[in-house]
């Protein structure tokens, strides 16, 4: 079977997604924990994902009762699986249940809480059942016994989370008890044709950026995709940013050393209105064309999903970047449509591409990648 983890707050948005890819094969093993069992034959293959955090390919039920009999198991699983000279990855982590609670912006939350509605009262999250720290003795134990046993294995396993190479192999542990869990063991070339749904950090999960000199927290959504994307923005690249203001992205392109185009009828902050590597045009984000073909778009504009699917579309067959990254608002059906039709869309129009939930996004989804040569 196949495991897929919900992000914390889409465990809906997955279960239907899933049902729709996997038609009567996907049962809910735990609140956002679903086993899939894809009729097809052969490797794994998986569609498009976007309200997934990791998945497991041909995982398997397992029980250890204490750290030590944890990392035989997985030294087990990795000596004769793998080859000795191949580059791998190791993660192991707790599952923790989804809660499904639904995020709001700073600004939205501080307005309709004043608006006296309690239902924005944020809750506490559910603990897992397993701590981090149980997973990180394990992961020490396992590289112990490699030490004494397996040194090739221990030379060739990777520790970076840069995009999984063609070569690569991925070892998943996730503890749903302190003495049991599941195991993933993805041989190459796997990871690197399913790199669009399983990821290279532990549970998909990647820290969220701070900066309290940015002017927004929405910063934090370009930071994560570019990570995830394993290509930052780079010292003189040309970007348009969409619906720019207060500008919270460019302020980051323009810190990297790009040269940013920003499109919003209101103004941003007045230190970046002077920056000399922002241009400030006061325009319709929908409306707007580049004089020529620019390194990234970069868009967080407040709109509906489907015009916000359409201006992306509209770049990338009019090849008016090279790189993108762009956001869409996205909730109940309507927001499922857009979505699928991105799946059916975006793949032809280029050659990278995720559409993931971020976990600096909320009600959001996340599209970036690189067009098509």
């Amino acid at each position: 079977m196949h495991l897929v983890l919900a992000a914390d707050d889409s465990r809906d948005e997955l279960k239907r997604e899933l049902a729709g890819a996997f038609p009567r094969q996907t049962r809910e093993l735990r609140s956002g924990l679903f086993a899939c069992s894809p009729p097809a034959k052969g490797p794994a293959s998986f569609p498009y994902l976007a309200f997934a955090r990791q998945v497991l390919p041909d995982a398997r039920e397992v029980s250890a009762p204490s750290i030590r009999t944890w990392a035989t198991l997985l030294v087990e699983a990795v000596a004769g699986t793998l080859p000795d000279d191949g580059p791998w990855s190791l993660h192991v982590y707790p599952f923790e249940r989804s809660t499904n609670i639904k995020r709001v912006g700073a600004r939205a939350w501080h307005s309709q809480a004043r608006a006296g509605k309690p239902s924005l009262v944020q809750e506490a999250p559910v603990q897992s059942l397993v701590g981090h720290e149980r997973c990180r003795l394990i992961r020490e134990a396992v590289l112990l016994q490699l030490q004494k046993k397996r040194r090739h294995l221990l030379r060739s396993l990777r520790t970076e989370t840069q995009p999984f190479a063609p070569d690569e192999a991925l070892v998943q542990l996730v503890l749903s008890q302190p003495e049991h869990g599941f195991l993933s063991v993805a041989p190459a070339p796997m990871l690197f044709k399913q790199r669009h749904v399983i990821s290279p950090f532990a549970g998909g999960e990647v820290e969220l950026a701070r900066d309290k000199a940015a002017p927004s927290r929405a910063f934090a959504k370009l930071i994560e995709a570019e990570a995830r994307l394993g290509r930052s923005i780079q010292a003189g690249e040309t970007c348009v940013d969409l619906g720019a203001s207060p500008g919270s992205w460019t302020y980051v392109a323009a810190l990297r050393g790009a040269r940013v185009i920003a499109v919003d009828r209101a103004e941003l902050r007045a230190d970046l209105m002077q920056h000399r590597s922002v241009r400030f045009q006061r325009a319709d984000a929908f409306r707007y064309e580049p004089p020529a073909a620019v390194d990234w778009l970069l868009c967080d504009v407040i709109a509906s999903a489907d015009r916000s699917a359409e201006l992306l579309l509209t770049w990338l067959r009019k090849r008016w970047c090279r790189r993108f990254i762009v956001t869409l608002k996205v909730s109940g059906a309507s927001g499922d449509e857009v979505v699928t039709r991105l799946k059916r869309e975006l793949p032809a129009l280029t050659s990278e591409l995720w559409l993931l939930h971020l976990c600096a996004n909320k009600n959001e989804v996340t599209a970036f990648g690189k067009i098509a040569e």
